[in-house]
């Protein structure tokens, strides 16, 4: 049935492995944005990484190369992670932006007692 409309379809691995590489790429990004003088990019990346990182660790994967792949995640998000303390060491970002950038990710999905 695919083949008979003009969709675009990706498997639920594909999905969450590009989410990897995306953040991969992303801690790249964020060094490179401090290089080039944009000190509020890697706070953002941060936030972003982090539920990212939150999401990843909630599901239970199976699949082997997904799996190992997605322990490349807490990697990136410590690189990240030295970024921010870098430029809050130098003073480079606002306090409270800092902190924010620095809480942990909230828990989506949960119910308030």
């Amino acid at each position: 049935m695919l083949k008979e409309t003009d969709a675009f379809h990706l498997t639920i691995e594909e999905y969450l492995l590009s989410l990897i590489l995306l953040i991969d790429e992303l801690a790249r990004l964020a060094v490179n944005s401090v290089t080039l003088g944009d000190y509020q990019v890697p706070l953002q990346i941060s936030q972003f990484v982090k539920d990212l990182h939150a999401g990843f660790q909630i599901l239970n994967l199976k699949n082997d190369t997904l799996r190992r792949r997605s322990d490349s995640i807490k990697y990136s998000v410590k690189k990240i992670e030295d970024v921010v303390y870098d430029l809050s060491l130098r003073n480079l970002v606002p306090r409270a932006t800092q902190e924010a950038a620095q809480a942990p990710p909230t828990e989506q999905g949960t119910m308030p007692d």
